[in-house]
């Protein structure tokens, strides 16, 4: 028997797939965690490195021209660029949270 955890958004697209042998215990902090990071990349327009959690940098898309992408390297955004089409950026546990977890 097998065990599967799936999120499927409000369009009804399925986001992720997690199996799970019956034998083998679920993390839950990594559902959560899967969960928050979905719904932090759609807020925002951004995407979640490996093991990212709310606090932590975001991947911002790349630059759509080469105007966009030389402000980037020269700092006139808030971003911390690596090369002209990796960028991050920070976004605070607390604004993350207050945007995602509805009270």
């Amino acid at each position: 028997m097998k065990n599967v955890q799936v999120f499927i958004d409000p369009n009804g697209i399925i986001r992720t797939i997690l199996y799970y042998p019956l034998s083998c215990g679920r993390n839950f902090d990594e559902l959560y965690r899967t969960l928050i990071a979905l719904q932090t990349a759609d807020a925002y327009g951004v995407a979640t490195p490996a093991d990212w959690r709310p606090g932590d940098d975001v991947i911002v898309p790349p630059a759509g021209s080469c105007g966009t992408a030389k402000e980037r390297m020269e700092g006139k955004d808030n971003l911390t660029c690596y090369y002209w089409y990796f960028c991050t950026k920070k976004l605070s546990k607390e604004e993350i949270l207050e945007k995602i977890i509805k009270k």
